[in-house]
């Protein structure tokens, strides 16, 4: 009933952005604080600064998949592998992630939109270094990397921590 009610305020011009892969199980909220180098009102530009903070600090920068697109903003590619996910934006959820095949999990940096986060500004653009469960860590972290983005800094939201399947 809801993908029908969706479908109808798009055709109408009400939403235009893909629906956001999320759950609001309260069971499987969890506080998490969330390390923001920079803030961006087009995912150019947050792509771009990102990139640069990667090279300058050698932390991998990833879209663990995800691609811009100019309709429907940072989305799963259509034909992703997952289907749950196609033609969405699921935010990161953790610090940490496979990012090749055959390697251990790593820290990177990531572009995320901002209405991913409860509790953040709407329609943004943000370079990610990390997801933390204490905000010490993230604070640590961000003064990690104010080196290359002065302007970091820790927020704190809850994130849906259980399957999105």
């Amino acid at each position: 009933m809801r993908s029908i009610f969706a479908l109808f305020l798009a055709l109408f011009g009400l939403i235009a952005a893909p629906p956001i892969v999320s759950a609001k199980d309260p069971d499987f909220l969890a506080n998490r604080w969330v390390v923001i180098l920079s803030v961006y009102n087009t995912f150019d530009a947050a792509h771009s600064d990102a990139k640069k903070i990667a090279k300058a600090s050698n932390i991998q920068f990833s879209m663990r998949g995800r691609v811009f697109d100019k309709k429907r903003g940072l989305i799963y590619p259509d034909n992703f592998d997952d289907e749950i996910f196609r033609g969405q934006y699921s935010a990161r959820r953790y610090h940490k992630a496979v990012l090749k095949v055959g390697e251990e999990q790593s820290e990177y940096l990531s572009v995320e939109r901002s209405e991913g986060y409860d509790g953040f500004r709407k329609n943004l653009y943000l370079v990610v270094a990390g997801i933390h469960d204490s905000p010490a860590a993230a604070q640590a972290q961000a003064q990690q990397f104010a080196k290359w983005a002065p302007t970091a800094y820790a927020k704190k939201t809850k994130i849906y921590m259980g399957c999105l399947h």
